[in-house]
């Protein structure tokens, strides 16, 4: 049996690998330069850029199950963040697996007391539940959850929104509650991490044997589907050559998903922006994420990657990475001023911070148009299934799970369940 997949993302390299372990013959074609999709990594001046600000949550069930974590060297962020507010910062963080930050965190103002102790006791009850349960029952938003909790709205303004909001891009919180449980009973479980030699480790890790096979082509996009009598018996690469299989597999973003198959995929897409700036001196110390708490930020985040994990710059150098949500029609010259100018307003008072980002000067920009499809609630139960419909065509992508890492990956294990399943038929 051969199968053809079109895509080198996490999800195809994953379906590759298992389908590969069990005997299959395998091809993945790949329209970019290298593996990865969107989890790449560039390197430059002894500098390490992920293609957007990303991190490894480490107790992803799928990544336990597919990566050797340990061979990835990972990096780990502190719990909590340190949130900017008027000049002022203040932190906050889980008391229980940070406690030398746990006394500044309990005399921070910036949060009720009260609702200090309902994130302690959500993150406990969320620990004690399997996925499954976390993931049942009927769905609203993210923030009709947090409300129901019984939050404030100052804690749901001054965290949840530029927290969670980095991670759902989408600070108005309109995303899931399953989503956010999710991610929090990952994140009370185990830290954010970096690879050592970022990101794109990983795509790099779960494609090496492979690649070492050559079983991936690159430069190699597709143009259209072939279909014999009704079954998907291949692909038309753009450069003419036809390409046979038994079965192909699908596992690009969800617009070319949805441009190859002509089936109804996700709709919108989620924009972000990446900045990098290099500097002699950290902004900051620590290895926590730094949150604009602002109504008006324009940066959301800003996190010394180098304090995390030093191999992301050269010697004495240091790399403080901003995020942005949503798209801007600024030059990149403009935005990496606007930029820096809402970090100067969120680090006023701290005179050396404010020094130290004199010295700072833009190194990349990372547009991502399409960095994850909108998950309202109620979406998940309606997203495409790996099988298509159509014989001989199945999908791997996260738009058949939900828009993450790990959903990538299961959504590639699914898949490669599926063509199994379907031959043995």
């Amino acid at each position: 049996m051969h199968v053809l997949i079109v895509g080198a993302g996490l999800a195809g390299l994953t379906c590759g690998r298992i389908l590969d372990s069990l005997g299959v013959n395998v091809t993945i074609v790949e329209a970019g330069n290298g593996i990865g999709g969107r989890v790449r990594s560039d390197y430059a001046d002894g500098f390490t850029f992920d293609r957007g600000f990303q991190v490894l949550f480490e107790a992803y069930p799928a990544a336990r199950r597919h990566l050797d974590m340990e061979a990835l060297h990972l990096r780990r962020f502190d719990p909590g963040a340190i949130i900017c507010l008027h000049g002022r910062r203040f932190v906050l963080t889980d008391p229980l697996r940070d406690p030398t930050a746990a006394i500044d965190a309990a005399l921070a103002p910036i949060v009720p007391p009260f609702d200090k102790l309902r994130i302690l006791l959500l993150a406990q009850r969320l620990r004690r539940q399997p996925v499954d349960a976390v993931l049942a029952g009927d769905d609203e938003t993210t923030l009709a959850y947090l409300r129901r909790c019984g939050l404030s709205e100052q804690t749901i303004n001054v965290f949840f929104r530029p927290f969670y909001g980095g991670i759902f891009l989408d600070r108005s919180l309109r995303t899931s509650a399953k989503c956010f449980r999710f991610d929090f009973k990952m994140l009370s479980e185990g830290a954010a991490a970096l690879p050592a030699r970022g990101m794109g480790a990983i795509a790099e890790q779960l494609g090496a044997p492979l690649r070492e096979r050559g079983l991936i082509r690159l430069h190699a996009p597709v143009t259209a589907l072939i279909d014999s009598s009704g079954r998907v018996t291949g692909v038309r690469l753009e450069s003419g050559e036809e390409l046979s299989a038994d079965a192909v597999v699908v596992a690009t973003p969800a617009p070319e998903a949805a441009r190859l198959s002509g089936l109804p995929m996700p709709q919108g897409a989620l924009h972000t922006i990446t900045l990098y700036f290099g500097g002699d001196r950290p902004v900051y110390q620590g290895r926590k994420i730094v949150l604009n708490a602002a109504s008006d930020a324009l940066v959301n985040n800003a996190q010394m990657l180098s304090n995390v994990a030093p191999e992301y710059a050269p010697p004495g150098r240091h790399l403080l990475s901003v995020s942005v949500l949503g798209a801007s029609s600024l030059s990149d010259e403009d935005l990496s001023r606007a930029a820096l100018a809402d970090l100067r307003r969120m680090f006023a008072g701290d005179t050396a911070a404010l020094a130290a980002l004199e010295g700072y000067q833009p190194l990349r920009i990372y547009r991502i148009s399409y960095a994850q499809f909108p998950q309202a609630p109620g979406i998940h139960p309606l997203l495409p299934d790996n099988r298509s419909g159509r014989p001989g065509l199945y999908f791997a992508g996260e738009f058949t799970e939900a828009s993450s890492l790990n959903a990538a990956m299961i959504s590639g294990e699914k898949c490669a369940a599926a063509v199994m399943e379907d031959r043995r038929a």
